[in-house]
């Protein structure tokens, strides 16, 4: 390696040449049905439900009026000019507001409102008459739709053309709108398109924010530390490469960053720098051995053995890294086993990164070559020699301690609970957590979801009949809550076309008309808005999915905060209430809807149902990390005793940090399900230079203690530096706006240093117990 050097270096700069014009091009997937696997059966329920109905290109937007139903009509003319505005918005396809309601009551009462003007009767909207029943019917009907009961909140839903979820940028439907309800006043802008979109927006800033902030941290570690501009930039210049070339592979691999993605840039740098600083130290040591040579050969010396010392070690702590990875490929959470994978790739992107990179960088004509000393250094080594004695004189009681501890926290552990309320994946300052807090509380709930039912054609009675009793029964469900003093949760609203049509044949003239014929009125009154609520392939309809017949929409609206049981307990619930009216849907003309069935989705439903999979996915994750750590160390170190040694002190830690989030009642999110794997395989790097480097002393015929001596003087120092260079690196995630990432950096910051006591001071009391120290 140091002899070719030029030529690896040539080669790296070739690969960078390659894959620099599509790192560009990188793209962040925003769909959140993508979080599942695609063969995921709630996924799958979801697309054909997008299919067929558009749900997730509708938006609410919303502002504050308190003088809405001014009886002069002023309100609704603001709402009529506020719906304006939006629809003249290219990429928006509808607009559903109360001024659109009360024009609709007008066409359908015209005749007697006609006659009562010749009658001398004073002209007022619709709406506005609290003598009109039927205009009262209606208007309670939409509350919570498109506009608030109990506050001076309106909303205007908004349809967007399908396709305008995908679009980018600032000129797009969505940024328009949003840019709109910064005009309104107090206004917002709500729907599972515009959190996603905020999310990831809040993700892309944190991948620049977090890459920079560690970027300047290590750098700064690195200046201070060994005051060295050269091995400094030799960081810097490694982990940009690697970063680089990962995201022209993940291009070229046809990948997309996800959901947790915008880690990428700091985990390679903590891999990046954690790997070179065991490089760094062991270069450092075999420098000071060769005082009196000339500095270009001294360096060229120095490079060439630490490397011969530690090129086995530093492989396989990446390959562990990868393996810890790796593991998140197990999981049937889309982001975690995405982000996984590429990590994965990326920790082998950083190996040969530091091989063809730092050889040549390090041995180039400028400064000097020699590292300084770390401020302290004499102190620190004294420390480290004191807590090595100490823990080796009570090697029983500090493994009996870590023994405790760790069933202490298996104990927590099992009483971890997930976190289902998807907005806490973001600071409760955030624009979109206010905004969907206001349609919590003002709206009924900001927990929306679907139930699509087959519908016969032509429209029955006893068809609307049902579909009618079945949301009667679905608002009776109530789930109390396992918390003293919590909330029951229930549907707060279930809406359709039935509710219109019970609502209309109140009037004595829509009575007389046929079903087919009020509900081709309604279609030519709500506009394209109609088409999310009843779809009709056979005639083009909403849509061109791949299914035949006829579809009714009801949109289910709850609470979003609650707990998961008690989420999970009302989707069952009203899955089963759907399935029993199903059947007897069924039994009105079982020949005409085959073997079609009601189906139970929205974000509601997926955002469940990904949370439930999280605690369980992560303990597979951290057993299949174990096994393949295990294995690589056994590989590595030539010793499943050693292997066995090695993965205890970074496998106490993992468990201590999520049983305390388990005693503390703390919930997991999807950072936090990644830590058990990935801390695994950081933390596991340093056990492994720590063993290599023991097994090489004892093979110089040194007794254990001796042995443990070297090893906590020299790899003593690179663990704490690594391990703080991992700390800055993890905790620069603390910055993020996305919650799980924050949680993923702090945990595994704890992680890290739980480790650094592990290796340490546990680690040599295990290696003095198993290698029967106190007779040597």
């Amino acid at each position: 390696m140091i002899r070719y050097r030029w030529l690896w270096f040539v080669f790296a700069l070739s690969i960078l040449g390659v894959f620099w014009p599509l790192s560009g091009r990188l793209r962040l997937d925003r769909s959140l049905e993508k979080m599942f696997p695609a063969g995921d059966e709630d996924r799958a329920v979801f697309e054909r439900m997008e299919g067929r109905f558009g749900v997730s290109q509708f938006l609410v937007f919303a502002y504050r009026d308190a003088g809405l139903w001014e009886s002069d009509g002023s309100g609704l003319e603001r709402v009529r000019e506020w719906r304006r505005r939006i629809e003249e918005i290219s990429g928006v396809r509808y607009a559903l507001d109360l001024s659109r309601v009360d024009e609709m009551l007008e066409t359908l009462q015209g005749p007697s409102r006609l006659f009562g003007a010749l009658a001398g009767g004073q002209a007022t909207r619709p709406l506005l008459d609290e003598k009109n029943k039927l205009a009262m019917e209606y208007r309670e009907m939409f509350a919570g739709q498109t506009h608030a009961r109990d506050s001076d909140l309106v909303a205007i839903g908004v349809l967007l053309e399908r396709g305008e979820q995908e679009s980018r940028g600032e000129s797009g439907a969505l940024a328009a709108l949003r840019r709109l309800s910064e005009e309104a006043p107090g206004g917002l802008l709500v729907g599972h398109l515009a959190m996603v979109d905020e999310g990831f927006r809040e993700i892309e800033r944190d991948g620049q924010r977090l890459a920079f902030f560690s970027t300047i941290c290590l750098s700064v570690l690195m200046l201070v530390g060994f005051r060295s501009l050269r091995w400094a930039l030799i960081v810097v210049l490694v982990v940009q490469w690697s970063l680089v070339v990962t995201r022209g592979l993940l291009v070229w691999l046809d990948w997309e960053l996800t959901m947790v993605s915008s880690m990428l840039s700091s985990i390679v740098m903590v891999v990046g720098v954690a790997t070179t600083l065991h490089w760094m130290f062991g270069y450092q040591s075999q420098y000071a051995l060769r005082e009196g040579q000339e500095p270009r050969e001294r360096a060229a010396g120095a490079l060439e053995a630490s490397l011969r010392q530690l090129w086995w070690p530093i492989f396989w702590a990446v390959v562990t890294d990868a393996i810890g990875f790796g593991a998140l490929g197990l999981s049937r959470v889309g982001p975690v086993q995405d982000y996984g994978c590429m990590m994965a790739l990326a920790c082998g992107v950083v190996l040969v990164g530091i091989f063809c990179l730092v050889p040549t960088l390090a041995m180039l004509p400028m400064g000097g070559f020699a590292l300084g000393k770390l401020p302290g250094e004499a102190t620190l080594q004294r420390w480290l020699q004191g807590l090595l004695s100490w823990s080796c004189r009570r090697a029983p009681w500090v493994i009996g301690v870590s023994v405790l501890g760790l069933i202490g926290a298996i104990i927590g552990s099992t009483r971890l609970k997930v976190e289902t309320d998807f907005l806490k994946n973001f600071q409760e300052d955030s624009p979109i957590a206010r905004a969907y807090r206001a349609v919590e509380t003002e709206l009924g709930g900001a927990g929306v979801w679907d139930v699509a039912l087959p519908a016969p054609k032509p429209m029955t009675d006893a068809y609307l009949d049902l579909v009618l009793e079945m949301e009667r029964e679905l608002l009776a469900i109530e789930v109390p809550s396992e918390v003293v003093g919590g909330e029951t949760l229930r549907l707060t609203s279930a809406l359709s076309l039935a509710d219109t049509d019970r609502v209309g044949r109140q009037s004595s003239v829509l009575r007389m008309i046929p079903i087919e014929a009020r509900w081709l009125g309604m279609g030519q009154t709500m506009g394209s808005f109609y088409d999310t609520l009843l779809c009709d392939f056979s005639s083009g309809g909403a849509g061109n999915y791949q299914l035949d017949g006829r579809w009714l929409r009801v949109m289910l609206r709850s609470k979003e905060r609650s707990d998961s049981e008690q989420k999970t307990e009302l989707i069952n619930r009203v899955r089963s209430v759907v399935s029993e009216y199903t059947n007897r849907i069924e039994a009105l003309d079982a020949q005409q809807f085959g073997d079609r069935r009601g189906e139970v989705t929205g974000y509601y439903v997926l955002l469940t149902k990904l949370v439930e999979h999280v605690v369980s996915d992560q303990w597979l994750a951290f057993a299949v990390a174990t096994v393949g750590i295990g294995c690589a160390m056994w590989i590595a170190l030539g010793s499943v005793l050693f292997a066995i040694v090695g993965l205890i002190p970074v496998v106490i830690p993992s468990f201590l940090v999520l049983g305390v989030m388990g005693w503390l009642g703390v919930r997991v999110n999807l950072g936090a399900a990644m830590i058990a794997a990935v801390s695994m395989g950081l933390g596991v790097d340093a056990s492994l230079h720590s063993l290599h480097r023991y097994r090489m002393q004892r093979q110089m015929k040194l007794s254990v203690m001796e042995s443990l001596r070297v090893l906590q003087s020299e790899t003593g120092m690179a663990v704490m530096m690594s391990t703080v260079a991992l700390v800055i690196g993890f905790g620069s995630m603390a910055a993020s706006q996305f919650l799980p990432t924050v949680a993923f950096g702090t945990l595994a910051a704890w992680t890290m240093l739980g480790g650094l006591f592990g290796n340490l001071c546990l680690l040599p009391a295990l290696i003095w117990v198993v290698e029967d120290g106190w007779r040597d």
